[in-house]
């Protein structure tokens, strides 16, 4: 493990920065402080943009400590590791393994690439740009992120005893668990705002949380993937993801109303909050 110690040192200054910016905004709403015309300018920030983005660098701080504890193992935090390994490999079965060989198969880059190719597709052809855009910025991020962060780490795989699929590449963080997170998360938030119905909103989040959690432990179960190797991958992508629905948001509700037509009323702009 490289450079954990220094992560975890950003990890620490990011989330100290995004406490005092809060606390600065919170004390000029209360009236509790005044600052200068810029600064009072400057320092708007809607509370979905706020609480969004101390979202992403909570997760990311989360995920520096992680690994950071891999880095130190054994710990509190690793000690599952080994454990949650052996359980998977003692549970095997011809059946479950055909089942979670498949998982692997289509939840890996082809199948979210898939996934999110269609989502662009139709969004575009629903005119809806800003959605697709943000499905787009995602799907790149995570393919910066796995491999960058694979090399950062170089941390090894479990031994090639237990494993059921090869894997040439370094462990953490799971590509399989960050790119379902990402891409699957995605696109259930720019999809769950068309629905009108509730049930159906809630639906489409617990779709997308089973499916997450299915493509993260058929990568346990296979043996080609620590359990904290998961749950970076978790914050990780978790950190990213909220870090493009913030922008998405922010971006949605500056997006200024088209200029109606002659006896038409405006046009309404579509927000995330449908």
């Amino acid at each position: 493990m490289q450079y954990a110690d220094a992560q975890q040192a950003a990890g620490l200054a990011m989330a100290l920065g995004w406490v005092l910016v809060a606390v600065v905004l919170c004390a000029r709403q209360a009236g509790l402080v005044t600052l200068g015309p810029a600064l009072h300018h400057g320092l708007r920030l809607p509370g979905p943009v706020l609480w969004g983005s101390g979202a992403a660098v909570a997760l990311y701080a989360a995920q520096s400590v992680v690994v950071d504890a891999v880095e130190d193992a054994p710990n509190r935090v690793t000690v599952l590791d080994r454990p949650v390994l052996d359980w998977m490999v003692a549970h095997r079965s011809p059946g479950l393994t055909a089942a979670m060989e498949a998982v692997s198969r289509w939840g890996g880059t082809n199948g979210t690439l898939l996934l999110a190719g269609a989502a662009v597709v139709v969004l575009l052809v629903a005119r809806r740009a800003a959605d697709a855009a943000a499905v787009a910025v995602a799907t790149a991020g995570v393919a910066v992120l796995v491999p960058l962060f694979k090399d950062v780490y170089g941390r090894s795989r479990p031994p090639v005893a237990t494993r059921l699929a090869v894997e040439p590449d370094a462990s953490l963080p799971s590509g399989h668990a960050l790119g379902a997170l990402v891409i699957v998360g995605i696109v259930a938030v720019v999809l769950v705002p068309a629905l009108r119905a509730a049930w159906l909103r809630v639906a489409v989040v617990a779709a997308a949380a089973a499916v997450v959690l299915t493509i993260s432990l058929s990568r346990l179960y296979l043996g080609v993937h620590w359990a904290t190797d998961v749950l970076t991958s978790w914050t990780l992508g978790g950190a990213w993801l909220a870090a493009v629905v913030t922008a998405w948001w922010w971006a949605a509700v500056r997006t200024p109303r088209r200029p109606a037509a002659p006896g038409r009323p405006a046009a309404r702009t579509r927000s995330p909050q449908g």
